[in-house]
């Protein structure tokens, strides 16, 4: 393990994860070795970097946040053979989870929190504390999903320049109003030989994005068999889980907890981080194991 950096005084530390398949995973860790350990999970087309608020945050409340690339993302290897399977995204997590030092609690954004659920549902994860799920259900809109793929599907040849790719997603995002900061962008973009700069993710990954919809069955009984403590925190405004989908949820896992932040989208971490936390700190401290972290 390598340390690269100190971050409010606590250390990063960085690691190679090799799965069966010969991927390398990204891992990095923040906090205390020996603290109570949260797995941040992140969405699709995200890289580890989405929760770097997050992991300052539990780490200087006395967790050790542990983050990683899913393949195909950020500095994660891409799949040798330029073909993804869901499964593989799920024993890539269950691969990371048993590297840890101590049971982990999970935080699951999106494709995280569903990679999360197939794992500990249909092969239980025993050391798995509980579950956050952040913005994802077993069913969700349809347009939502197009709409991030469309966005996702622009610009096969990158951008110019990194103001280029700023106004890019703040078209996205318009609610955003710190979105696509210029050391954000250079945490998710890529600069190639060429001058351009490309998204930090494999865009064959897109195939399978396209037929995600195929997942909800396994996900609706994945739901019912979940009987670990979870938290569902939604976003008010998301474009891709309404009302109905939580609800259905909820009748699914009736043990869940739910908290709806009303100001935010689909990108909840990162609209709103501080009410975000403000929610999953409690549901953390009671189930990390011996009580409040350390």
């Amino acid at each position: 393990m390598e340390a690269i950096r100190s971050l409010n005084n606590h250390e990063v530390r960085r690691r190679q994860i090799w799965t069966d398949d010969g991927v390398r995973l990204d891992v990095r860790y923040l906090g205390h070795e020996r603290a109570p350990c949260v797995l941040l999970a992140h969405g699709f087309g995200q890289t580890q970097f989405a929760w770097a608020e997050t992991a300052r945050h539990l780490a200087a409340g006395g967790w050790q946040a542990i983050s990683y690339d899913a393949r195909g993302h950020g500095n994660s290897d891409r799949a040798p053979s330029g073909r993804y399977i869901f499964e593989q995204f799920v024993e890539d997590f269950r691969r990371v989870c048993s590297s840890l030092p101590h049971p982990p609690l999970l935080i699951g954004a999106s494709m995280g929190g569903l990679t999360a659920l197939l794992a500990h549902s249909e092969k239980p994860i025993a050391e798995l504390r509980a579950l956050v799920l952040v913005d994802i259900a077993p069913r969700w809109d349809e347009k939502g999903v197009e709409a991030m793929l469309a966005f996702m599907r622009q610009h096969p040849r990158g951008f110019e320049t990194l103001e280029e790719a700023r106004e890019s997603v703040r078209n996205f995002l318009p609610h955003r109003r710190s979105a696509a900061t210029t050391e954000g962008l250079k945490r998710n973009l890529r600069q190639a030989s060429d001058g351009r700069w490309y998204w930090h993710w494999d865009p064959a990954m897109l195939a399978l994005a396209e037929k995600s919809r195929n997942l909800q069955s396994r996900l609706k009984s994945a739901a019912r068999k979940l009987k670990k403590p979870t938290l569902l925190i939604s976003g008010g405004k998301s474009e891709l889980i309404s009302e109905e989908h939580v609800e259905e949820f909820l009748k699914l896992a009736p043990h869940a907890e739910h908290v709806s932040l009303a100001d935010s989208g689909h990108m909840v971490a990162g609209d709103v981080n501080d009410r975000f936390l403000h929610a999953a700190m409690p549901f953390l401290k009671r189930h990390t194991g011996e009580g409040e972290p350390k």
